[in-house]
């Protein structure tokens, strides 16, 4: 069970699983890639902006958090197999999460494990 307080978050992409720990070093590594703010990023999501090395940027911090050690390549692959949709909401879960500090997701615990 993941606890969002303490930066916890799973991401679901095609059947594959991850137990991340966001944390302000993710979230650097995060604008470091995409060469910009989340914040900024987040509105580009709105009009649907975002570009496929974006969302590589943005989800290979959050994966290698939960102890995997992947790559570009691999987390590009991993997309490639879930398919972009599930890529581009992974990236929107990451993008709320971060921004609401996590309180959007608390409670939503249970939810969570019901869908799994």
């Amino acid at each position: 069970m993941t606890n969002p307080k303490r930066g916890e978050l799973q991401l679901n992409l095609g059947s594959q699983k991850f137990q991340c720990k966001i944390n302000m070093d993710v979230m650097m590594r995060i604008e470091t890639n995409i060469g910009g703010s989340l914040l900024k990023l987040a509105n580009n999501m709105q009009s649907a902006d975002i570009s496929a090395s974006q969302m590589v940027a943005v989800l290979t911090p959050v994966i290698r958090s939960s102890g995997k050690d992947v790559k570009d390549a691999d987390v590009k692959k991993i997309i490639w197999e879930a398919g972009v949709a599930d890529g581009l909401k992974a990236v929107a879960e990451v993008i709320a999460f971060i921004v609401s500090g996590g309180e959007e997701m608390a409670g939503n615990e249970q939810e969570a494990e019901a869908q799994a």
